[in-house]
C-alpha cells in the first residue's frame, strides 16, 4: 500500500517535472533530472553500470551457443592461435564450456595430469565472477582427476573419488587453458583430455532474450525495459553484498522508464552522454585503480568483490578476466605523456636488465596488440599479434629488452621485436604475466613506461 501511494505522488511529481523539462530541449539533463525517484545522475549512471556487466555476460551466451557444435556441457576446443575473440590469450591452448546443471544433476569435469607448464580451469558465475581456479597451486591435493559441478545447496550422489565444487547458480562459464610453450603438440595432446561427463539431463532453463549489440554500440535505455530487465535480475544471483541495494535503484529506474517517453528520453541521454563514456574512462584506468607510465594494472583485484565498476569494465575490455593471483594484466592505453596510442605514431618499452618480465613471474609473460573499442588482435601481413617468453626476442649489449610498437617496422629496429599496430586509428596493448610474484602484486615492480619516439 505504501509503495502504491508513493508511486502515485512519483507520477506526480515526475509529471510536472516533465512539462517544465520539455520547455527546454535545448538544455542537458541536469543533476536531480530524477529527483522524483530520490536518485542522482550518479545512481543512473551507477545503475546502468552495474546492469550492464549481466548483460554482456547474457550477450556472450547467445553468441557462444549459437555457434555450431556447441552446447551446454559440451567442450569446445578452440584451435591454436585462434584470435576471433575478445582479448585474446594466444600463448595457449583453450578450452571453452558453458556447464548447466539443476538441483539433483550434477556435471563431471575431467583434468588430465599437466606437469612442467601452465594450466587453469577457470570456473566464472553468470556475472563472471571468478568461482575458482582448478589447478596444482588452488587443489594440491587434488591437481587433475574428476570434479563434480554441483549447484550450490543441492545434494546429489557423487562417487567416491570425485571432489565437489560448488556453482552458485544452474550455469557457469568454463575457461580452461594449458601453456603452449613452444611444444604445440604436447599442448593439442593435454587440450583434448579435459573433458565433461553427463550424469543426467539437467533442465536448462532458457537464456534471455536480450537486443544483440557491440562495444561500439551498446544496449542504452533498453537496458532498463521491463520485463527484460526483471528477467535478467532474476536470472541469476549475484555475489555482490550490495547486489540489492543495486538491484533496488536498477527496478526504480525501470519503473520510472516504463511511465512515459519523456522519462526514457531522459533516461536515455544520461546514458549516452555520461554513464557510456565514464564507462570508457574506467576501462582504460582513468579514473581508478594503479596507472603509471601509460598503463592500468589490475593487480589489486583478487575478485570483483562489491567493485561494479571494475567488473563492469572488465566485462566490456575483456570478459572472464582472471583473479590477480593468476594473472596481472598491465593495459596499455597511452604514451608515458598521458596522450592516447595510436598507430601513426612510434612506441618502444623498454624493460631494463632486472626489469626483464620472466624475472617478475613464476610462469610466463607476453605482450598482445589490440584495436579499440573491440578489444581484438590487430591484423597484419606477418600475422604477429603478441611477443611473448618463447619468442626470438633480440637483446641490447646490456642484456635489456626494447618492444616497438608501429604500423611500420621502425628504423634500426629489429623485426623479431616488433608488434605492429593499426594504422590510423587507436590501439591498447596487454602486457599479461601469469603467476606474478609478490613485487609485481604489492606494485613495488610495475611495468616499464610506454615511450613515444620523437
Amino acid at each position: 500500500m505504501k509503495f502504491s501511494m508513493r508511486l502515485a505522488i512519483i507520477t506526480v511529481i515526475v509529471f510536472s517535472m516533465m512539462l517544465s523539462w520539455s520547455c527546454k530541449k535545448e538544455k542537458q539533463p541536469e543533476e536531480g533530472i530524477i529527483k522524483s525517484l530520490e536518485l542522482s545522475e550518479k545512481d543512473v549512471v551507477d545503475s546502468y553500470i552495474y546492469i550492464l556487466a549481466r548483460y554482456l555476460v547474457i550477450r556472450q551466451e547467445h553468441i557462444d551457443l549459437a555457434e555450431e557444435g556447441i552446447d551446454y556441457n559440451v567442450v569446445k576446443y578452440n584451435e591454436l592461435g585462434k584470435a576471433e575473440f575478445v582479448n585474446p590469450n594466444l600463448d595457449v591452448a583453450y578450452m571453452e564450456a558453458w556447464f548447466a546443471v539443476d538441483e539433483n544433476t550434477p556435471v563431471i569435469l575431467e583434468i588430465p595430469k599437466v606437469e612442467s607448464r601452465y594450466y587453469t580451469a577457470q570456473l566464472c558465475d553468470e556475472w563472471a565472477e571468478i568461482i575458482t581456479n582448478i589447478n596444482e597451486r588452488n587443489y594440491p591435493n587434488h591437481p587433475h582427476g574428476q570434479y563434480a559441478l554441483c549447484l550450490k545447496g543441492s545434494n546429489p550422489e557423487i562417487p567416491e573419488g570425485i571432489l565437489r565444487i560448488d556453482i552458485p547458480s544452474k550455469k557457469a562459464k568454463m575457461l580452461a587453458r594449458v601453456e603452449r610453450m613452444g611444444d604445440d603438440e604436447g599442448a593439442l595432446k593435454l587440450q583434448r583430455v579435459f573433458k565433461i561427463i553427463k550424469v543426467g539431463e539437467p533442465k536448462i532453463e532458457k537464456t534471455v532474450e536480450i537486443p544483440m549489440f557491440t562495444n561500439k554500440n551498446l544496449i542504452r535505455v533498453e537496458a532498463f525495459q521491463k520485463p527484460m530487465v526483471e528477467k535478467v535480475l532474476a536470472s541469476a544471483p549475484d555475489a555482490m553484498t550490495t547486489a540489492n541495494a543495486h538491484q533496488r535503484k536498477v527496478l526504480a529506474i525501470a519503473e520510472y522508464v516504463e511511465m512515459n517517453d519523456a522519462n526514457r528520453a531522459a533516461i536515455d541521454t544520461i546514458i549516452k552522454e555520461k554513464a557510456i563514456p565514464h564507462l570508457l574512462l574506467l576501462s582504460m584506468g582513468e579514473v581508478r585503480g594503479d596507472s603509471r607510465g601509460g598503463w592500468i594494472s589490475t593487480r589489486e583485484w583478487r575478485e570483483f568483490g562489491d567493485d561494479f565498476e571494475f567488473r563492469c569494465s572488465s566485462n566490456y575490455a575483456g570478459l572472464w578476466w582472471n583473479s590477480s593471483l593468476e594473472v596481472v594484466y598491465y593495459m596499455g592505453f597511452k604514451d608515458q605523456d598521458g596522450k592516447p596510442l595510436h598507430g601513426d605514431g612510434t612506441y618502444v618499452i623498454h624493460y631494463k636488465p632486472e626489469d626483464l618480465p620472466m624475472k617478475h613471474v613464476d610462469s610466463y609473460w607476453s605482450l598482445t596488440m589490440l584495436s579499440l573499442p573491440d578489444y581484438r588482435v590487430v591484423p597484419n601481413k606477418n600475422e604477429r599479434y603478441n611477443l611473448n617468453n618463447i619468442s626470438e626476442l633480440q637483446y641490447e649489449s646490456d642484456g635489456s629488452l626494447k618492444i616497438y610498437l608501429a604500423s611500420e617496422l621502425p628504423a634500426n629496429a629489429p623485426e623479431s621485436n616488433w608488434l605492429p599496430s593499426p594504422k590510423g586509428n587507436n590501439f591498447v596493448v596487454n602486457n599479461r604475466f601469469y603467476v606474478p610474484k609478490k613485487e609485481v602484486l604489492s606494485g613495488e615492480w610495475y611495468v616499464p613506461a610506454i615511450q613515444k619516439v620523437k
